[in-house]
């Protein structure tokens, strides 16, 4: 009973000074805010990520010259020289690595431009010069015609899968399977087309890619620059047997000595996945930090305003103190009321969080999601909050002589 009723006296205290409860609360509620809809953003981000990283199997990976850095890196750098990979690396993987499925090397021309009659793309196009595997490592399928095969591979032959990127531009209202387009000046017979994907999570197109033999691409481009190679595990093999199989091979093709590092780079789905996680638990502890110190401001602005409310609130301290109000009703009073402070602050903040993380889910295309976590600990650190700022207030209000608070003017 006397709980409840300090509660009520509490929400009416609130109540009378609404402005000066928000101001009060405004630090908590930004810094809540703040936490709700970063931690938001980076979850939907993750779960797009993930969804879209399975497109290619959890069964494929790849190796590549180089590390991919997703980290943040100050100052220059200073990589270990390394040798290009070759194609021959595939036919070498074919060949002693029992527990992959299917392997192709690809190489990639960035900032291309197909023509057609009097047609062109802008030059944002990507032209991969790839094996059959091409397509079924990278998790495209063809909407019609046909992939490259072996026969394509081995003959040098002009002939191109185009994306549906430039397949909108050069082809709106008509079949482009046997049409033949230009690139780099050179005629290709187009014989497939790439099923529409879409865009990926930072809003860059899949749709972009055409595909040309690895031959061809190097008669085009030249030999000199280093592939990718593309890797499916069997079903039923351990991934990680796999790769180890992969890079044993890998290093005695390249002759790398023993106990040295490999000098090319392996990674996955898991990697990548990885490597963005790497990224967003630090930018979601920088926005935790940021939000602590909000909650640290609002914290004090809650004392502060406590205090001023003991002092207004003396001679009714004094007068109920006189009718027997013992020191520990007085303390709960004025904690209830920095607690309530603090959890309203809070709910607004969450609000506020929730609604932003909402807005902005929608307008970048990403799931919206708020670990349960968060909201726990919301509440529980706002709840905190309010408990340490009204300690010293409310200390101070139930230790104060009864006769000297009624003389109080």
């Amino acid at each position: 009973m006397v709980i409840q009723e300090n509660l009520s006296v509490a929400l009416n205290q609130l109540k009378a000074g609404k402005m000066r409860s928000f101001l009060t609360t405004l630090g908590i509620t930004i810094g809540v805010g703040t936490v709700i809809f970063i931690v938001a953003i980076l979850e939907g981000y993750n779960l797009s990520i993930t969804e879209e990283m399975n497109i290619l199997g959890s069964n494929t990976f790849q190796v590549q010259k180089r590390d991919i850095n997703t980290g943040v890196q100050v100052g220059h750098r200073k990589e270990k020289y390394r040798k290009d990979l070759e194609k021959e690396l595939a036919e070498a993987v074919r060949a002693h690595c029992d527990m992959i499925e299917a392997v192709g090397a690809e190489v990639w021309q960035y900032n291309t431009v197909i023509n057609y009659k009097d047609k062109k793309t802008n030059p944002t196009l990507y032209v991969a010069g790839g094996e059959p595997e091409f397509f079924i490592n990278n998790g495209y399928f063809v909407e019609s015609g046909r992939i490259l095969t072996k026969e394509d591979i081995n003959l040098h032959k002009k002939v191109v899968v185009l994306g549906y990127d430039a397949v909108d531009v050069l082809f709106p209202f008509e079949d482009p399977v046997g049409k033949v387009v230009k690139i780099r000046g050179a005629k290709f017979q187009v014989i497939g087309v790439i099923e529409k994907i879409g865009n990926t999570t930072f809003g860059q197109s899949r749709d972009n890619t055409n595909c040309i033999p690895i031959t061809t691409f190097e008669d085009l481009w030249g030999k000199y620059r280093s592939i990718n190679l593309t890797l499916q595990v069997k079903e039923g093999v351990d991934f990680e047997e796999a790769q180890n199989q992969v890079i044993g091979v890998l290093r005695k093709e390249r002759k790398v000595p023993p106990g040295e590092d490999n000098d090319f780079a392996i990674f996955s789905n898991d990697t990548l996945i990885d490597s963005f996680n790497n990224i967003a638990e630090k930018i979601q502890l920088a926005a935790i930090l940021l939000g602590m110190i909000s909650l640290l401001v609002g914290s004090i602005g809650v004392m502060n305003i406590m205090l001023v409310t003991v002092t207004e609130r003396t001679r009714e301290i004094g007068i109920r103190k006189a009718v027997g109000a013992k020191r520990i009703i007085i303390l709960f009073q004025f904690l209830s009321e920095s607690i309530i402070l603090s959890i309203i602050g809070g709910i607004i903040g969450m609000i506020i969080g929730f609604g932003l993380a909402g807005i902005t889910s929608l307008s970048l295309n990403i799931p919206f999601a708020v670990p349960l976590w968060v909201v726990i600990s919301s509440v529980l650190v706002t709840t905190v909050v309010g408990l340490f700022a009204g300690m010293y207030p409310a200390a101070r209000a139930a230790k104060m002589d009864p006769i000297n608070a009624l003389r109080y003017e």
